[in-house]
């Protein structure tokens, strides 16, 4: 069952199999993202395309405001494929599941989460920015959506893609660039 619900949230948006890298990798997102109005000194930490049995699902590219993240933090997600907000939710949640939130966090994360997370047309942006002391703040295609108080939230979400449990790997690799996830989520780094 692990893994059936697994492979479902990859085909869904977080599929690390065929990761590649970015096609733009040297552009300036400077230029394009709104993360700069929140986190004015970011810079991109790492990026990479996911893939699903020959199908680009997304473009993602991590960003930190110093090399902990402990100013804050952000994942970008560029889709190339359209899903339904209610999907992503759950999948989101199921991962943070294996992360090791409980069934009552599960439950009001869920609920959350379904109210804020749209349905994702291809070419939608989404967007997570950990603001240190206010919690998780989410974009669509620029413009606040909704947020999530608190580190605990934070810590379960970004694990999905930045903690040494991820389901994928590959991806966090490509992330975190041969350095540090971001504070919160590792402590004890010992590669900042």
């Amino acid at each position: 069952m692990k893994n059936l619900n697994f492979f479902y949230l990859f085909l869904i948006a977080y599929t690390p199999l065929g990761l590649v890298s970015l096609a733009h990798a040297n552009s300036d997102p400077s230029s394009k993202s709104p993360i700069y109005r929140y986190l004015g000194n970011a810079s991109v930490q790492g990026q990479g395309r996911l893939t699903f049995w020959g199908f680009n699902v997304y473009d993602a590219r991590y960003y930190v405001a110093d090399p902990r993240g402990q100013n804050g933090f952000a994942l970008e997600i560029h889709y190339i494929r359209s899903f339904k907000g209610g999907d992503l939710a759950k999948s989101t949640i199921d991962e943070m599941t294996r992360q090791g939130i409980s069934e009552k966090q599960r439950f009001i994360w869920l609920q959350s989460l379904e109210k804020i997370f749209p349905d994702i047309a291809s070419g939608d942006t989404l967007i997570g920015l950990h603001l240190p002391d206010k919690g998780t703040l989410f974009l669509h295609n620029g413009k606040p959506i909704g947020d999530i108080p608190g580190d605990a939230f934070a810590k379960a979400f970004f694990g999905i893609w930045l903690d040494e449990r991820t389901s994928a790997p590959k991806l966090r690799s490509a992330l975190i660039a041969n350095r540090c996830p971001p504070a919160l989520i590792a402590a004890n780094c010992p590669n900042p």
